[in-house]
Order: structure tokens, then sequence, then C-alpha cells
């Protein structure tokens, strides 16, 4: 989003330039004119690149110039369009709140004020923009993945569940199986608990015993030994065993 700003601002700023000098050339010099048709090719083109986005995906342009011929028709339409908004606004606003002439009332100079060549190039900026952004998506980063809570999916007396991750209090494994505590209960999945820890956020869940994983939020207080283990005492009245194993885990509550 911010390149895409960027890109316009940059176009815009040149097109005001260019402008200026064309101005500067007939000696009629007129800001309003300008700052207006800089404003509405900005608000413009910043709402069009989601539509230029969709063009760029259906008829993109390959190194062999396929689909060039459309693209640059779309691009000029596009212009023109642009360009006959800030006219339309540029005269309503000089003649109705400014109360002066310019010279955009001229067709002529209207098109080289607004440059039709900077709008086109404008265009095909956000246009290959695009293009190169779908071909090199921004790569999705592994803590990125660890920290999505997935939904798990449990059953009890013949019917399916979806357990939120926070809904969690603790798991503990049992024979083959893993228990599940929530405060709607207890559920059983036949999964290891390594598994299903990889499938909750790290930050969240801590493994505090071979035995045990615990949501971090639901922790009141900790009970230590002399030997290093001891106990957590959750928020519910639970109780369960932590080894120093996994102290690493407990200084991260």
């Amino acid at each position: 989003m911010a390149k895409q700003i960027s890109l316009v601002t940059i176009f815009v700023l040149l097109n005001m330039g260019l402008g200026r000098m064309f101005q500067a050339s007939l000696d009629a010099s007129c800001f309003s004119e300008l700052s207006i048709l800089a404003i509405t090719s900005f608000v413009f083109w910043n709402f069009s690149a989601k539509q230029i986005r969709t063009w760029g995906g259906k008829w993109a342009v390959t190194s062999t110039g396929k689909n060039l011929l459309i693209q640059s028709g779309l691009g000029l339409s596009a212009s023109m369009v642009n360009i006959i908004i800030g006219q339309v606004l540029v005269v309503f606003l000089m003649t109705t709140i400014y109360n002066c002439t310019s010279p955009s009332f001229n067709v002529l100079n209207a098109s080289l004020t607004n440059n039709v060549a900077v709008n086109l190039l404008c265009y095909f900026a956000l246009l290959f923009y695009f293009i190169q952004k779908g071909r090199n998506p921004e790569p999705i980063q592994q803590d990125d993945i660890q920290k999505t809570n997935h939904r798990i999916s449990v059953s009890k007396k013949g019917f399916q569940f979806l357990l939120e991750p926070h809904e969690i209090i603790y798991v503990e494994t049992s024979n083959n199986c893993v228990v599940l505590h929530t405060e709607k209960g207890k559920f059983v999945k036949y999964q290891s608990l390594k598994s299903l820890s990889e499938h909750l956020c790290p930050d969240t869940f801590k493994r505090v015993h071979r035995s045990y994983l615990v949501n971090a939020d639901f922790v009141d207080r900790i009970q230590k030994n002399q030997s290093g283990d001891g106990r957590l005492h959750l928020k519910t009245g639970d109780h369960i065993k932590f080894s120093r194993t996994y102290q690493q885990q407990l200084v991260q509550i």
C-alpha cells in the first residue's frame, strides 16, 4: 500500500511540474488549477489501483509483449477519465469558488497541463508493480505460521465440536491420546501432545511436563520444591505437575 501511494505521488508531482512549466510558457500562473488536478489524480489513481490490479492479473504483460495492446487501451482510457474528471472540477471550482479564468478552459491547454503521457506512465507503473508483486509474494514468516491458532476439532458423545484455542485450560496425555481440559468440560482426542502443540500458539501454550501442556493465561501461581519440580496452580482451581526439565518454558509464563 505504501509503495502504491509513493508511485502515485511521484507521478502526481511530475505532472504538477510539467503543468507549471507549461503555464510559465504562457505567462499565466494558476497554482489553484494545478492543486485541483494533483489532488484529483492522487485520489483517482489510488482509488483505481484495485481495478488495475485485477486487470494486471487478467491481462498480464509478458516479456513477449502479450496483452500490451489491451493494457495500452485500458491505460489510455483510464488516463482520459482522470483528465476529464480533473478538468470538470477545475472549471467548476475556478468559476464557482475562485471566480477567475484559467488556462484549462482551453482544450489544448487542459490536455497539456494534465499531461496524458504522465497519466499513462502512472497507469503502467502501477500495473507492473502489481504484476511483480503477484510473482513475488511476501514470504510468510515461520513465526507467523507457528503463532496461527487453528480451531481444534474434537468429538464427544457422538457430537462434533470446534474448540477455540483460548478455551483450552490445559492438555494432558492419556495412553495413546490427549485429554483437553476446557471450561466446557473434557474432550479426548487421538493425537500426540507434541503434534497438538504444533497447532497452538507457542506464546500461549507452554510444555511444562512430558505429560502436560498448559495455557499460560490460566496459570495463577507456581509452587516449586527443592528438586526444582513442582505444581502449577491454575485460576480454575486445578493443579498440574511441572518438571524442572521445562524450566525455560516456566520462565516465559
